[in-house]
């Protein structure tokens, strides 16, 4: 709800012969409003208008709730009914500016407070709001000339000057957002908003460790002021300074509980860390926080994951999307869970669901390329990775698209696939081949001892016809069921180990 509408009311009270009654009004929709009760809300607020219809509060209500109800025109003309009423009333011309520029409408928005201006020409709130207006448009000589004339009425509106040096940054022009702001410290000493923005200028500039320092002045300046603390925490983690960053976020979050930004943050680097159980913990409590958020679902699902609580993933997962239903991301965590299940079907009618959101991710077709290939329906598993080919803009997916389409066509053309342990000698075959049956990893085994080129990629020699490689090579390879393992196959190179891939 507009702030106006709640801090507002004590001032006219007393214009009406039943201050008592719109009292009554104002906490009634404002009680109705926090329980989430918006129509219960709107029907009282048009009690109020019925019983005062010439209060501009009143209409004030009105209109703010026609507009959470999308009834725009209803809202449109309340606000017009509080300028005619009160045309010298800050709130009608800032409340109907605020709706057209949500509504994308920033011409109109314009036109509203220079209709506030042409009766209020000195208005600071006035040129301030059009000064962001035009901002926002892209227009930044007339954005300029607002933020100066705010700072010539009101020398000590840090805002001001904080406007006007964002204004510069955005221009490159950092010489002069740092003279912006330095002006407005000799007007308001030890402004925590002005001195965490000389940081964020130094920080623009690429001076790290003036930024650092610009933000260590502002948190000695006011210590229990949390916004110096998180500023300093996301430019910390921006760098790679993540003690720095947990520690400022943890400061942060002991003077202000309620950051769920900061808090979601420190969750996310303590997931970087790896330390899963404080960021398992950090999201649970976003989560109590803000339980209709999507992303806190969607990070807690991830951890669950890594965790291996694999219901609770897919829960997290599942009220993410039931929260979010477009958010294709999600889809793909949730399939990829069931994927690792050998649920396979039901995968792919998960990313079916996201294809039908976004057609063109070609991380998308390749996944469902995947799911395909382990069903061992190869012919639509290559369709699924040509069209990932054909979509992808990544190098990184394209690259992975065009593999799995090659062993897909390797596969369908009768090829085979092997990883193997080459060793010059029968003794060093005969102790390889013990630490696998004790249970030893194939590819850190062949990465370790093999003696071939391919020992790096784990053994792994690709795909080959008959006829590529030695006949008693290819003999056992043949024997063996896919992923089986041989025993020692003696070639002319020496002594292999093979694994069976396809």
């Amino acid at each position: 709800m507009r702030p106006f509408l709640v801090v507002g009311l004590c001032c006219v009270l007393g214009l009406w012969s039943e201050p008592a009654r719109a009292r009554d009004f104002a906490k009634e929709i404002e009680a109705f409003y926090l329980q989430g009760k918006i129509d219960s809300a709107l029907a009282s607020a048009q009690g109020f208008v019925a019983s005062y219809p010439d209060s501009p509060d009143a209409q004030g209500f009105l209109g703010t709730l026609y507009a959470e109800t999308g009834r725009i025109g209803d809202a449109v003309a309340a606000f017009r009914r509080v300028i005619v009423l009160r045309p010298t009333l800050l709130a009608g011309y800032r409340d109907l500016a605020t709706l057209y520029a949500q509504l994308r409408r920033p011409q109109e928005a314009i036109k509203v407070l220079n209709e506030g201006l042409g009766r209020m020409p000195e208005s600071p709130a006035l040129l301030m709001d059009r000064g962001l207006m035009y901002g926002n448009m892209g227009q930044p000589g007339p954005a300029l000339a607002d933020f100066e004339a705010v700072a010539r009425l009101r020398p000590q509106e840090a805002a001001a000057y904080q406007s006007i040096a964002m204004l510069y940054v955005g221009l490159e022009e950092h010489d002069k957002a740092l003279q912006a702001l330095d002006r407005g410290l000799k007007m308001v000493p030890g402004n925590v908003m002005l001195m965490v923005n000389r940081g964020g200028v130094f920080h623009a500039m690429g001076k790290t460790e003036v930024a650092f320092q610009a933000y260590r002045e502002a948190i000695a300046a006011s210590p229990e002021d949390p916004q110096a603390h998180r500023t300093m925490g996301f430019m910390a983690a921006e760098v790679g300074s993540l003690r720095v960053a947990q520690a400022a976020w943890q400061k942060t979050l002991g003077l202000s509980p309620e950051d769920l930004e900061v808090r979601s943050a420190l969750g996310e680097l303590y997931l970087r860390q790896g330390k899963l159980d404080l960021a398992k913990q950090t999201y649970q409590r976003v989560v109590e926080m803000a339980p209709e958020a999507a992303l806190p679902r969607y990070m807690l699902g991830r951890i669950y994951r890594e965790l291996g609580d694999v219901a609770g993933a897919k829960a997290e997962l599942e009220t993410c999307l039931r929260l979010e239903p477009g958010w294709v991301d999600a889809y793909k965590s949730l399939a990829m869970i069931l994927v690792e299940q050998q649920a396979l079907d039901s995968a792919i009618v998960i990313y079916r669901k996201a294809v039908a959101i976004d057609s063109t991710d070609a991380g998308l077709h390749n996944n469902i390329g995947f799911a395909y290939s382990l069903k061992g329906e190869l012919g639509k598993a290559r369709a699924a990775y040509e069209k990932a080919v054909a979509l992808s803009p990544d190098a990184a997916v394209l690259r992975d698209a065009q593999n799995n389409l090659e062993i897909i066509e390797s596969i369908q053309s009768g090829k085979l696939r092997a990883r193997h342990i080459l060793l010059k000698t029968r003794a060093e075959a005969e102790e390889v081949l013990k630490k696998l049956e004790a249970g030893g990893d194939f590819v850190e085994l062949a990465q370790k001892h093999s003696q071939d080129p391919s020992a790096a990629e784990g053994g792994n020699i690709g795909f080959f016809s008959s006829g590529d490689l030695h006949p008693a090579f290819e003999g056992a390879v043949q024997k063996l069921k896919v992923g089986e393992t041989s025993g020692i196959v003696q070639s002319p190179l020496g002594y292999h180990i093979i694994l069976r891939m396809n």
